[in-house]
């Protein structure tokens, strides 16, 4: 199955340089959505020089907004709409690092209409305990379809909506929706759960 792939990252370069490397694999071609001023996102992906990935960038983060996550997503919708045709499109936040079986874990096709998850997502809150595959945290509410992993049929008649922050912007694409299927596939989250929903500040957080 070949996927086309929309990532937004902004902040996120200390978790991208891990997950980079090991979902490009799976993607014909990778967006990764960035803010014109976040240069060390911008420069890691340069830094990799991968053919299939590319940056975009947005410049309405924080227009009315505290983080308009929504409306980047949205920009990334648009753009792939513009560029690719019939395609299997995968929103992937930038600290989901995908396990090495997911293309044979994928159905032969997708239905339209159908949102597509996964079973489990497991928390490495930090470095060590992730490169060890140590101390592990199930998150909880995977089974909502939640914005960190959503696979769905290009074709979709909605895009997400401007957003305030992170918080329901994905909970109102879910709703779309006819179909919800979740699928066999457990992912790696880098990072603690349930944070940064205003957007992350890199100057002042620990870096991954």
């Amino acid at each position: 199955m070949e996927i086309i792939a929309i990532t937004i990252c902004v902040n996120y370069a200390d978790f991208l340089k891990y997950t980079l490397l090991q979902n490009y694999n799976f993607f014909k071609k990778w967006y990764i959505i960035t803010s014109p001023d976040d240069i060390n996102t911008i420069n890691t992906i340069k830094g990799f020089n991968i053919s299939n990935v590319e940056c975009l960038i947005y410049n309405d983060f924080y227009t009315n907004s505290k983080f308009n996550k929504g409306g980047a997503v949205k920009f990334g919708q648009e753009h792939v709409n513009n560029h690719h045709y019939d395609s299997n499109i995968l929103l992937l936040d930038a600290d989901i690092y995908l396990p090495d079986n997911l293309l044979e874990s994928l159905p032969e096709k997708l239905e339209n209409n159908t949102l597509y998850g996964v079973a489990n997502r497991f928390d490495y809150w930090t470095k060590e305990d992730f490169l060890n595959r140590e101390n592990p945290h199930l998150y909880q509410y995977t089974k909502y379809f939640a914005g960190f992993f959503q696979l769905y049929k290009q074709g979709h008649p909605n895009t997400y909506l401007d957003s305030y922050n992170c918080s329901r912007c994905d909970n109102n694409w879910v709703d779309t929706f006819e179909s919800k299927h979740a699928l066999d596939i457990d992912v790696i989250h880098l990072g603690r759960d349930m944070v940064n929903w205003d957007g992350r500040d890199y100057d002042n957080c620990n870096s991954f």
